[in-house]
């Protein structure tokens, strides 16, 4: 009987060591999103084709990356990656004819899609700097969403007027030449903001927003709340280097964040990228817009802004989606504009 339960007992334990060591995850490698440069390429232009590459399992690994376009082909093999360890991956590419075309890059584990369109070399033109006048004005709806997701508040007109030029230093944080514009929401925006635990219901109507002349970047943007008078929310960009025109790239900078009368006072990093050239159909028609995206170094696949911009007809943005600002989501399309 003692020899039977000891035997038992070694079982037992050896079960157990082997349910211990088998709990250690394999290497897995995820992705994140693809990147494309240049985002509007033209016929045989070079792009290059980025991601990163994760190893979220627990035990080291080497990779094997491929690449898909259109048919074409073409693969990287990626050290061994120890435990949550990181490394980028590009490949190049030479578009030769215009059209639709997508990169698929994918590891054992993970695939990510990324699709872009390739312009015809005679309709190469120079990305105009879009240039803004007293009176232009780009009217959106917007809608707000809780942080769960369901629907707090919708059918909201924002009315975003230019009023004038700022200088350097006219206004607290306006460190470049800006524009100075006007917003008015109509009715009043309702955005919630937590803060040490507690959730204040607010109610925005006005706000003063300030643009970069040299890339129409924010700024500097003041908000209005019905709750707090005399008390706007201020949010201050600061841009390390400063950004150039068109946008391209990584670029990054940080939110200065100041509320309440100092009640709310916070600075966050974050990094921004133009993820390619799309075509976009709002109520007041289709564009072909850059898509621009911001995040938090940290997690560069969870967006908390992205806007698509026009540089043309629009010559501002024709979707935005913040993620940032409030507690939830804020969503504007625009619905008509008029431009000088």
């Amino acid at each position: 009987m003692k020899k039977i339960l000891g035997v038992i007992l070694v079982l037992l334990l050896a079960v157990s060591f082997l349910a211990a060591c088998g709990a250690e995850k394999p290497a897995e490698f995820t992705l994140s999103s693809v990147t494309i440069l240049p985002s509007a390429p033209v016929v045989n232009d070079t792009i290059t084709i980025s991601t990163t590459i994760v190893n979220v399992g627990s035990q080291k690994g080497n990779c094997d990356v491929s690449l898909i376009i259109n048919g074409y082909t073409d693969s990287k093999s990626i050290g061994s990656l120890a435990k949550e360890e990181s490394a980028d991956v590009s490949f190049t590419y030479i578009v030769t004819t215009e059209g639709s075309y997508t990169a698929t890059v994918s590891t054992p584990n993970d695939t990510k899609s990324k699709s872009f369109t390739v312009r015809s070399g005679e309709d190469n033109v120079t990305v105009v700097l879009p240039v803004w006048y007293v009176g232009d004005s780009w009217v959106y709806d917007c809608s707000y969403e809780n942080p769960e997701g369901t629907l707090k508040q919708g059918d909201v007109e924002l009315t975003v007027t230019v009023t004038g030029e700022e200088s350097v230093g006219e206004e607290e944080g306006i460190t470049e030449a800006s524009y100075h514009l006007n917003g008015t929401f109509v009715p009043e925006a309702a955005r919630d903001s937590t803060t040490a635990g507690m959730t204040l219901a607010l109610h925005i109507g006005q706000a003063d927003i300030f643009n970069s002349i040299a890339n129409i970047q924010f700024m500097k943007q003041c908000s209005a709340i019905k709750e707090l008078p005399g008390l706007p929310a201020c949010i201050m960009w600061a841009y390390t280097p400063a950004l150039s025109w068109p946008p391209e790239g990584t670029w990054n900078f940080t939110k200065h964040t100041v509320a309440g009368g100092g009640m709310v006072d916070e600075t966050v990093n974050r990094q921004g990228k133009v993820l390619g050239l799309e075509s976009i159909t709002v109520p007041a028609g289709t564009f072909s817009c850059y898509h621009i995206v911001e995040y938090d170094p940290a997690s560069p696949d969870t967006y908390t802004y992205e806007h698509w911009f026009n540089t043309t007809g629009v010559k501002s943005d024709v979707k935005m989606i913040d993620r940032d600002t409030w507690d939830g989501a804020e969503t504007r399309v625009l619905v008509s504009y008029s431009v000088s």
